[in-house]
């Protein structure tokens, strides 16, 4: 039986040395990166998924909109959460970054073989990086523009959305949900002996869901007459 591998000798020397240095790193060290990486992804799907499903009950009215925010300000759910989002944002992006080739000769290098491999997972970290970055400028941004006009309120929501913020917030929909489903899916790869096969589908539904859920929000707060 053939095996296919790749020699050291074929990948250009910065690369190279680059890989080697990856593959001396202490594997402890690399496993605690990788659960922490788990853990704050978790976290920061979970978070992801309650946001929009919380934005969405302006479908409801502005009423219920506006009850749900009130009782996450009077427990002081939201004073809690957004620091421990940013603070999870952060963690994250660190954790997942080490791995990713910011030099242009690692990303060439990767290029190539991801081309020459055709394989979905590599695909599937090269969305993970794209999208990671997109969701780390853009969420930074709503976070601030949310911070400025606190507290959350439908008739603040709405200002900001009819003021030219809808195609904004509709782009870090979809990039914030194709990030956490790509996220699940290579979490699911990594840590469970399940079919992939099996629950691609299902993960494509999702974020069709709650992209859908999303983009109906956003329509409703595009057009729904509140008064500031």
């Amino acid at each position: 039986m053939r095996t296919n591998w790749i020699s050291l000798h074929h990948i250009p020397e910065g690369a190279s040395v680059n890989l080697q240095k990856t593959l001396a790193k202490n594997p402890r060290w690399e496993s605690g990166m990788e659960l922490v990486q788990l853990v704050t992804g978790v976290f920061l799907l979970g978070f992801l998924q309650f946001h929009v499903m919380a934005v969405s009950t302006i479908i409801l009215g502005a009423a219920a909109f506006n009850k749900d925010a009130q009782f996450l300000d009077e427990h002081y759910i939201s004073y809690i959460g957004i620091p421990l989002v940013i603070l999870a944002i952060f963690v994250h992006g660190l954790a997942a970054m080490r791995k990713a080739p910011w030099k242009f000769q690692e990303a060439r290098v990767f290029l190539q073989h991801s081309r020459r491999l055709g394989h979905l997972d590599t695909w599937a970290w090269l969305v993970q990086i794209g999208t990671g970055m997109a969701v780390l400028v853009l969420g930074v941004i709503h976070i601030w523009s949310a911070l400025l006009t606190w507290p959350i309120a439908a008739a603040t929501s709405a200002a900001r959305v009819q003021g030219g913020y809808f195609s904004f917030l509709l782009a870090l929909l979809l990039v914030a949900e194709i990030h956490a489903m790509v996220g699940l899916y290579r979490i699911l790869v990594k840590w469970s002996a399940y079919d992939r096969h099996k629950f691609v589908l299902h993960l494509i539904y999702a974020t069709l869901f709650f992209v859908v859920l999303g983009l109906l929000a956003l329509i409703v707060f595009l057009f729904i007459n509140v008064k500031v």
